[in-house]
């Protein structure tokens, strides 16, 4: 990432996020997202305040933008898939505790079977914090997805 002390508001070699989404075709929250993701790091110029600047010669084009949204897509259902195969794992653990309280009501209780109804500082190990994470994989899923079908529909 570039970092100038020169105001880059009056400064032709950058392009406000609006202005390189026009020259390639994509909206600036797209272009905001793979900035904050680090996607998008060659040319990046930030103000004393933060905002985002493209260099004109670096702004990529709407194939590199619809390449690397793909792939960011791509790699985030493979998250989810890693997030459900774990929140599975965690669900069977807990139906086999169930179904051996229920064949034997005067037995003791398994631990996964209690761990799902308790809290944990360490909520990877409940079944509550692989839902939890399940949750926040599918809705990052869901913004990539926007991002893809957003790029998409300029074509």
């Amino acid at each position: 990432m570039t970092h100038t002390g020169i105001d880059l508001k009056d400064n032709p070699e950058y392009l406000t996020l609006s202005q390189a989404g026009k020259q390639c075709g994509v909206g600036v929250r797209v272009l905001q997202e793979l900035i904050a993701e680090r996607k998008i790091v060659d040319g990046v110029a930030r103000t004393k305040n933060g905002h985002a600047y493209l260099h004109r010669d670096r702004v990529p084009s709407w194939i590199q933008v619809e390449s690397i949204l793909a792939g960011m897509y791509r790699q985030q259902l493979d998250r989810v898939d890693k997030a459900m195969k774990h929140l599975e794992t965690d669900v069977e653990a807990v139906r086999f505790d169930l179904n051996e309280a229920l064949a034997d009501p005067d037995g003791p209780i398994g631990d996964d079977l209690i761990a799902a109804g308790e809290y944990s500082r360490d909520s990877r190990k409940t079944l509550a914090g692989a839902l939890t994470t399940l949750n926040s994989e599918v809705m990052a899923l869901t913004v990539v997805k926007r991002h893809l079908a957003e790029v998409r529909r300029t074509v």
